[in-house]
């Protein structure tokens, strides 16, 4: 009776670099779906659209100032982070409202003439964990 032939080193090579290769993958996927620490754990390759729409209408008795008004697409109550970004200065203003279903925020109203208003340039970014940002530049 013969020995059993000796196994090829090549054979385990090639295991262990497709192995390697199969790890660095779902890493890859693992940090794709986790850009910013949004969800940890979850692999998600993009997040669906956020079921809003901003449109822009000028205040009041004050100028070319503009009010960011955000109308919900959604079913159900939403909590947003909103970043407004002023163009001027680069000052931030963050606000965490909750979108009702269907429902509608004004953001820079009450019509005042103070920093609260958008003029052109300024930035509007709307974040909620389940969806992908929204962001917009006020427009005129």
């Amino acid at each position: 009776m013969d020995a059993p032939a000796p196994k090829s080193p090549l054979n385990l090579t090639l295991i262990v670099v497709v192995a390697l290769v199969l790890l660095a993958g779902l890493a890859g996927l693992y940090l794709v779906g986790n850009r910013g620490g949004e969800r940890p754990g979850v692999i998600s390759l993009s997040k669906p659209p956020m079921p809003l729409v901003v449109t822009w209408r000028e205040t009041l008795g004050f100028g070319k100032t503009q009010v960011a008004v955000i109308h919900g697409k959604n079913e159900v109550p939403l909590d947003l982070i909103i970043e407004v970004t002023r163009s001027v200065d680069g000052k931030v203003l963050r606000l965490q409202p909750t979108l009702e279903p269907k429902g509608l925020l004004e953001v820079g109203s009450l019509q005042r003439s103070d920093d609260k208003n958008f003029v052109p340039g300024d930035r509007i970014t709307i974040r909620n964990n389940n969806y992908s940002a929204y962001e917009e530049i006020c427009p005129r």
